[in-house]
């Protein structure tokens, strides 16, 4: 991981506040702004992607495909239900209380990847 925190790719068309405040909780932030073009090439520790006109559903799905567990902000009431790897977040959310949420969920991203190291070796 590029920091203690971990690295978070936000995929977003604006949302640089909201990257600046993962930024000070610790975070390496990749910041896209438009839709990746090849999900292969990301070494996230995990995703946030806000849904819109510019960012559809795909990006959520292929980053969930490759194993990287995502939080999806919609803007729109959820239509079905997150998972562990795979939350999903109407927009209405405050800033600060979604920092909480990519902080949990890295904290579990770590467990695993420590359980993983522990268990192979």
């Amino acid at each position: 991981m590029g920091t203690e925190s971990g690295k978070v790719l936000v995929i977003a068309a604006r949302q640089t506040d909201f990257a600046e405040l993962l930024e000070d909780a610790g975070f390496d932030v990749d910041l896209r702004t438009r839709p990746l073009q090849d999900v292969d090439g990301s070494e996230a520790d995990l995703a946030v992607v806000f849904r819109g006109r510019l960012i559809g559903r795909n990006q959520a799905a292929a980053l969930a495909d490759h194993g990287i567990p995502v939080i999806e902000i919609l803007t729109v009431e959820p239509p079905s239900r997150s998972t562990a790897d795979w939350i999903r977040l109407s927009n209405r959310i405050t800033k600060s209380d979604l920092v909480q949420i990519v902080q949990a969920m890295a904290d579990g991203v770590r467990e695993r990847n420590a359980d993983a190291l522990r268990s192979s070796g």
